[in-house]
């Protein structure tokens, strides 16, 4: 009930802006915070009930991911570690593989010898 109600525009799934505009809403807010869900950042919340990230919530993530941070704050704080943790470990794989790369642009004009090997 409480998704089909978020899913103003009945495609079957929330966006982000369907999220924020709900969550304007002392019902929608009351019943976020019944299962120990803090509202207070909506982007991060709509994140982790985002399980494929896929930039909006199905039903299935909606009742799973409810579920999966239903109760204290620590179960909360926990998710939100480890969507953190994902795209920080994303993006430094990212850095990574550009820095692998400009150190062997510049070294390819000296002997092979000194040639970095990709991914050593």
């Amino acid at each position: 009930q409480i998704f089909i109600e978020m899913d103003t525009d009945n495609s079957g799934s929330i966006t982000i802006q369907e999220f924020r505009g709900c969550l304007d809403d002392e019902r929608m807010r009351a019943y976020f915070d019944s299962l120990g869900l803090d509202t207070s950042d909506v982007w991060t919340l709509f994140k982790l009930l985002d399980i494929d990230k896929g930039n909006v919530i199905e039903v299935d993530e909606f009742v799973s991911g409810c579920l999966r941070l239903k109760g204290n704050a620590k179960g909360v704080d926990m998710a939100k570690l480890c969507y953190e943790h994902r795209w920080m470990s994303k993006r430094l794989g990212q850095f990574m593989k550009r820095t692998d790369e400009a150190l062997n642009f510049l070294l390819s004009g000296r002997p092979q010898h000194l040639v970095v090997p990709p991914n050593g």
